[in-house]
């Protein structure tokens, strides 16, 4: 009778192992496709969202198991765990049920058992059944080691600090004047001055289901950023999206512009990265506990206005779109500015020109080049502008007041891009 460390051994050269051996990983990605299709999705759910951080453990687990098999010995839990605790937490993280990680394990399961049945030939009984009992026991394995981290204590700690965290750190952008009391609670020591950074992905806000898990991955993987850089105990609302991050003035030292932004670079770089997405950010320095409401709009209004205007990914300040932001601050002005615009709505091969003009300002050739349109036409088009709107491109103040209205349009309609015209057409 086998011991309870020992199973039927599987020979190295049993020709069902050799099967799998050499289909492992269309094996691995059939299984996580199967998986994923198990689960009813509030939508649809594409395999590719799981594929880079699953996949790799499917393999890995399964070359693992198959040395085991040769040996006739059983997984144990923290051999199993290598392979399973990293998918597991990030999926709790992530926010994903456990009710749904047991239908995709138990519906992985079902469909390699498929594939071995599909493989197997009339000398492969003894390994269908050796299989059978490994597979058996690894499913339970794996039932308890997903259960144990969905009810890790130290985990669900982590979970509550980062919620706290995000709870003081959006009293302080609300203003709230009972956010130091909350503070004390939770143990946090406020500073007197933090650095404010506005961060935005630059992916749209999350509507479908795997949209808002994408960024649930990103929220994990910031955070990952921000305990990595020692400081575990950063105020932040990122959610996956956008968010804050308040950083205690005094970690920057010397107190000088270049300083701080060189170490707020290097964070949403290595966000960036960690990420693998673009984001946009911006900062305001050293503002006092009373100043940090008015300083989160600026800065969030910032990144807004950055990617809104298709500026390359990066961090900015204030100074660093001034005429834009100014230009688009509501009132009559800003009111009037759009109106100077309005009648070339309907033109989108003027609008396309009078981007290309401001573009290019004098070099009339290389704006007409970008439109693949001779300089003449340009010329043509341009005074067709100052005969709808009133206002001549070609003269240096008036071109101004257009650049303004043009910039109100590009934020007015974001993500609409302006039809595209055939080089002969007027408007």
């Amino acid at each position: 009778m086998s011991s309870p460390s020992q199973l039927p051994p599987i020979p190295a050269d049993a020709p069902l192992r050799k099967v799998i051996e050499d289909r492992i990983d269309e094996i691995a990605t059939t299984l996580l496709h199967e998986a994923v299709q198990s689960i009813e999705w509030p939508s649809p759910m594409p395999l590719e969202h799981f594929d880079g951080e699953v996949t790799p453990y499917i393999i890995s687990g399964f070359l693992y198991g198959l040395d085991l098999i040769t040996e006739g010995r059983r997984v144990t839990r923290a051999e199993a765990a290598t392979f399973v605790l990293p998918v597991a937490e990030r999926h709790a993280e992530d926010g994903i049920p456990l009710p749904f990680l047991f239908t995709a394990l138990h519906a992985g399961v079902r469909k390699l058992w498929e594939i071995v049945l599909e493989s197997a030939t009339e000398g492969d009984s003894e390994t269908i059944a050796a299989l059978g009992i490994y597979l058996a026991d690894l499913t339970g394995t794996i039932s308890v080691l997903l259960t144990e981290v969905y009810q890790d204590s130290d985990f669900a700690l982590r979970a509550t600090t980062r919620r706290q965290l995000s709870a003081v750190c959006a009293g302080l952008i609300d203003g709230d004047p009972g956010v130091d009391v909350i503070a004390k609670q939770v143990g946090i020591k406020l500073s007197d001055h933090y650095d404010v950074l506005a961060i935005r992905v630059d992916v749209d806000e999350p509507r479908t289901t795997h949209e808002t898990l994408a960024a649930r991955r990103r929220l994990r993987l910031a955070n990952q950023v921000f305990y990595g850089r020692g400081a575990g105990e950063i105020l932040n609302t990122f959610d996956g999206h956008t968010g804050v991050i308040l950083l205690p003035a005094p970690i920057v030292e010397p107190r000088d512009d270049s300083a701080i932004a060189s170490h707020l670079s290097t964070l949403i770089a290595a966000l960036s990265e960690r990420l693998d997405g673009a984001i946009y950010a911006a900062y305001h320095p050293d503002a006092t506990l009373a100043a940090i409401p008015a300083a989160v709009s600026e800065a969030d209004e910032i990144t807004r206005l950055a990617r809104q205007l298709k500026r390359e990914p990066g961090i900015y300040q204030l100074a660093d779109v001034l005429f834009e932001y100014q230009s688009t601050r509501p009132g009559p002005a800003r009111d009037l500015l759009a109106r100077h615009i309005a009648p070339l709505r309907d033109h989108p091969g003027l609008l396309q020109a009078l981007q290309a003009h401001l573009q290019h300002g004098a070099d009339r050739k290389a704006a007409a080049a970008e439109l693949f349109i001779h300089p003449n036409t340009l010329t043509y088009r341009l005074r067709r502008i100052q005969d709808i709107t009133g206002y001549d491109p070609t003269d240096p103040h008036q071109s101004r007041l257009l650049a303004a209205a043009m910039t109100i349009y590009a934020i007015d309609h974001a993500g609409t891009a302006v039809a595209a015209m055939a080089p002969g057409d007027p408007d």
